[in-house]
């Protein structure tokens, strides 16, 4: 299976792009979702974060407040570095499951942070939807304060740097019916290089 990374910084549109591949032949991953599945309650992960972050970090449904858990990771980096060594193994070794009992010719994996954790190093090819900043920013208001934005963008390396590391770039500057072409460009791509064969509407 061929294994292509999308990513991009916080508010770039990546989960919208990583849908409209959903209506061709990938099996399409959210890093996210399968993330929160590792540390539902009662999880071995699960446990490890409650006994080192503090019950403070639980909701009424003793469940861990992902937006508590991110103000104190997006504002200690140490505490972060924590919070990967617990997830990422076993998000890796899911991943790695789901691809190998999968009988699609290429898989799809969203995730803000493929390029920074390394992890883009064991794909083969990476995807960087990019976006201006006050774009990105009026595109999260509902979902984060300015305050909380700019600590998620800190955290990730600048759009100029992502670039450097990636090998397809999907401007997502203008809209919905700009994406369809783009991605049409990277299937025609992925098909000359592997022989795949995605069917692309002309």
């Amino acid at each position: 299976m061929v294994k292509i990374g999308l990513t991009g910084s916080i508010g770039s549109g990546k989960t919208a792009v990583l849908n409209l591949f959903k209506n061709y032949d990938f099996l399409t991953l959210n890093l996210d979702e399968e993330a929160n599945k590792i540390i539902k309650k009662n999880s071995a992960e699960y446990k490890k974060i409650v006994d080192f972050f503090g019950k403070n970090i639980l909701n009424n449904d003793y469940e861990i407040d992902r937006k508590i858990l991110a103000g104190i990771i997006f504002s200690d980096v140490s505490k972060k570095r924590v919070l990967e060594d617990i997830i990422y193994p076993t998000l890796r070794a899911d991943i790695d499951r789901i691809i190998k009992i999968s009988r699609r010719p290429a898989a799809i994996i969203e995730g803000a942070v493929i390029i920074e954790s390394g992890y883009y190093l064991n794909l083969d090819k990476t995807i960087l939807v990019a976006c201006d900043f006050s774009r990105r920013i009026k595109r999260t208001y509902k979902k984060f304060d300015f305050e909380d934005f700019i600590k998620r963008n800190k955290n990730q390396l600048s759009e100029k740097e992502k670039i450097k590391k990636s090998d397809f770039i999907i401007n997502n500057n203008y809209g919905f019916k700009f994406l369809i072409p783009q991605i049409n460009s990277f299937i025609h791509f992925l098909n000359s290089l592997y022989k795949i064969n995605f069917p692309v509407p002309e």
